[in-house]
């Protein structure tokens, strides 16, 4: 490994330890005090700006747990998990998982939930633009050409399935004034998180609806993700479905 690479390697380890800076670190960049409080000035900025990121990110599972909580908890995600892209813009793809870890957060078992939530709209705020299925595109169809069609959904639309009622708690919690209690005995939720044009849209939807966009995503034909979808709830009707999702930017113009 070349001294470059080597002094690469060191840095950046030691950007992600609360311990003193390597030894052999200090020694290629000076071993004096001036240099290991540079070091360590530099790493608290690396953390803090990091940390804010996420903030930014995850605001409301910062407030379901406290500034305080989600410095310590950004702090370690940081350390486990430095930014691979220097944008940020998708910094915390792995928060949600790493919240699942974390012991002292298993009396909020929907906050894993809430954090996905989170970064699925900011992955869909980022996504690529795609112009919307139009009516005129599918009015020459035949019965037949329509149920063998493959419908494309929106780069930016996400599916999201929960046991808990994670719109509801992310939805209350958008602002400081709202202070509604939430029963999780509300339930499951399922939505579309998708950004058709410039405002990111979460919609609740049904188990029929979510199954039949997901067959649609795995490249099943119209006539297939019905078939596979009745199998999960017989009373899906698709036609209710495309009255309410075929034009408003769920799926791209073909």
């Amino acid at each position: 490994m070349s001294l470059l690479a080597e002094l690469q390697r060191s840095f950046c380890d030691g950007l992600r330890t609360a311990d003193a800076p390597d030894g052999a670190l200090l020694e290629m960049l000076q071993d004096d005090d001036l240099a290991r409080q540079r070091f360590q000035v530099y790493r608290n900025n690396f953390i803090v700006l990091n940390g804010d990121a996420l903030a930014d990110m995850f605001p409301v599972v910062k407030r379901l747990v406290g500034d305080e909580a989600f410095r310590m908890l950004a702090t370690a995600y940081v350390r486990q998990h430095p930014p691979r892209d220097r944008t940020l813009l998708l910094y915390g793809d792995l928060f949600a998982d790493f919240l699942q870890t974390i012991p002292e957060l298993s009396g909020l078992p929907y906050l894993t939930d809430v954090a996905r939530l989170e970064f699925a709209w900011t992955a869909a705020y980022h996504a690529a633009d795609a112009f919307p299925l139009q009516p005129d595109q599918l009015q020459n169809l035949s019965e037949e050409a329509f149920a063998k069609l493959q419908l494309r959904v929106h780069p930016s639309l996400q599916l999201l399935a929960s046991d808990f009622p994670i719109h509801r708690i992310w939805s209350v919690n958008q602002s400081d004034d709202q202070d509604e209690l939430i029963s999780l005995d509300e339930g499951a939720c399922r939505l579309i998180v998708v950004r058709p044009d410039n405002e990111v849209q979460v919609r609740v939807v049904s188990e029929g609806e979510f199954e039949f966009v997901r067959q649609l995503m795995a490249s099943a034909t119209i006539g297939e993700a019905f078939e596979a979808t009745n199998q999960t709830d017989p009373q899906f009707d698709l036609g209710q479905f495309f009255s309410r999702h075929l034009f408003d930017g769920t799926f791209c113009a073909m």
